[in-house]
């Protein structure tokens, strides 16, 4: 008894470290903006792809999440590419001096070409990592000629994706979104941390939160901008300790998109993971995760 209060606890603790970090995303006023973009292409062989997947123009942004990097996304990406899926092309740098820097191999006839976005201040408010994003979409359009784009983002990187597509999906600036993969992502923050239900119970029931927090409130609202056509797949994982999350984010929260964008999606896809390989910096190195992702986009 003594053990589980403690574990209760901690867990509490640890919901409000995560709690105060979340509402930190957004009080900051000096976020830089994009002032200069450079290109650093280096000639290469383009990488030959298998035949058992489908090959086209369309690029796949992969974004990392709050205090993510490069390793965000590398194990998905070069699980990828070894498959034989996509390719590896451009690693966008936004730096904390508004400098956007694209930087690898890019020819036209690129087929399945994946794009790393790594924000410098990864502690940015969401409102400028969703200002980068664009800015980053809007280059690739008029730059490199993408106009179909996939996205997958992990942990706010995913709320990011679906909150750039929100705010700026019906921009003519932006390649057209395609297909989106969202990992372990807070799109409710923290409400349902410590759930009582069973995992389930949870998965049988609404994807309606039974309580909004005021980003998701807006969500909500904005839903309609959503682009038309787009296919998602939504990633969650549990842990399996009992309160339902993935150790930083519940699966009510995580599965609550569905109901944001449930009449706006051409198709919508759960794919639930439990146990230690299903913690939320785990599953962006999942190998179940990646043969998902390999699936659902290509």
């Amino acid at each position: 008894m003594v053990k589980r209060f403690r574990t209760v606890l901690q867990f509490l603790l640890l919901a409000f470290v995560i709690g105060m970090a979340v509402i930190l995303i957004g009080a900051r006023n000096s976020d830089p903006k994009i002032t200069k973009v450079t290109s650093q292409l280096t000639p290469t062989t383009a990488v030959k792809l298998s035949n058992q997947y489908q090959k086209t123009k369309t690029a796949t942004i992969f974004l990392h999440g709050y205090n993510g990097g490069a390793s965000s996304t590398n194990y998905l990406m070069t699980h990828a590419q070894k498959a034989g899926a996509a390719q590896k092309a451009l690693v966008v740098h936004v730096y904390k001096n508004g400098v956007m820097a694209f930087k690898g191999y890019w020819h036209q006839s690129l087929k399945n070409p994946m794009v790393q976005v790594i924000f410098q201040d990864n502690h940015a408010s969401q409102k400028a990592q969703i200002y980068w994003l664009h800015q980053v979409l809007v280059q690739l359009k008029t730059k490199y000629g993408v106009n179909r784009y996939n996205a997958v983002g992990h942990s706010l990187g995913a709320n990011d994706i679906v909150n750039q597509a929100l705010k700026y999906g019906h921009d003519r600036q932006l390649p057209t979104l395609n297909k989106v993969v969202t990992i372990g992502g807070p799109f409710d923050g923290l409400t349902g941390y410590l759930n009582a239900e069973t995992e389930r119970q949870v998965r049988q029931m609404t994807a309606k939160p039974i309580r909004f927090t005021s980003h998701f409130a807006a969500m909500v609202k904005q839903r309609h901008n959503f682009p038309k056509d787009v296919k998602m797949l939504n990633v969650i994982g549990d842990t399996d300790n009992g309160f339902n999350n993935d150790g930083y984010v519940s699966v009510a929260s995580a599965r609550s998109i569905g109901y944001v964008l449930r009449r706006q999606l051409a198709t919508y896809q759960e794919q639930f993971y439990s146990g230690s390989n299903a913690a939320h910096c785990a599953l962006n190195q999942n190998p179940q995760v990646a043969k998902a992702m390999i699936s659902f986009l290509w």
